[in-house]
């Protein structure tokens, strides 16, 4: 009896071929594990449900590129801690929320409760200003696949270069920005590792 590891690498043999037959299977193996750790890391029911989807249509969308010998459940995980993660960042960068954030500051309401979206701001500043510094195909890498989620391929061939230029560049520029922004390390990791 084949044991459950060469069961998946032969589903993702046929997922890179475009078989719905073998994705409709990873998703069967997956989607209740992925749903338990979006639930986990957004509290609701709705997003957990929506990241579960988003995370399957990149799946599909990245068929062909999934590798049979990486961990898949690591590659899954990865997809679906990024768009939780890219999630968070638009929920924080909605003008609903830098309304408040004008609101909360306008009106000087305790420092106790503007201090976190004061901790925001200033972060959002020093990236900035971190990033400013660094060559430009690492801020453009940097920019790409952390802040608007893009993945090596599609970082590559948007400025056409090699995935191993890619990932060379994005981990130099990561070394950067966290020795630059130490003391934010917290919202750093958060956002971008």
């Amino acid at each position: 009896m084949p044991d459950f590891t060469s069961i998946e690498k032969q589903y993702i043999l046929e997922l890179n071929r475009g078989s719905y037959k073998a994705f409709d299977a990873l998703y069967t193996l997956y989607s209740r594990r992925l749903y338990a750790f979006a639930l986990k890391m957004t509290k609701s029911h709705l997003d957990a449900k929506e990241i579960v989807q988003d995370t399957f249509v990149r799946l599909w969308l990245n068929r062909e590129n999934v590798l049979p010998e990486d961990s898949f459940q690591s590659y899954l995980f990865t997809i679906a801690r990024n768009t939780i993660l890219n999630k968070m960042r638009t929920l924080i960068n909605m003008p609903v929320f830098v309304d408040y954030m004008e609101y909360m500051n306008e009106h000087h309401l305790s420092a106790d409760n503007t201090s976190e979206g004061m901790e925001m701001d200033e972060f959002r500043k020093k990236l900035e200003q971190a990033k400013e510094t660094l060559p430009e195909t690492q801020k453009n890498v940097f920019e790409l696949s952390k802040e608007l989620g893009l993945s090596h391929t599609e970082v590559a061939k948007q400025l056409n270069l090699s995935e191993q230029t890619v990932r060379n560049q994005l981990s130099l520029a990561l070394k950067t920005l966290r020795k630059k922004l130490a003391e934010n390390a917290v919202l750093f990791t958060i956002f971008f590792l």
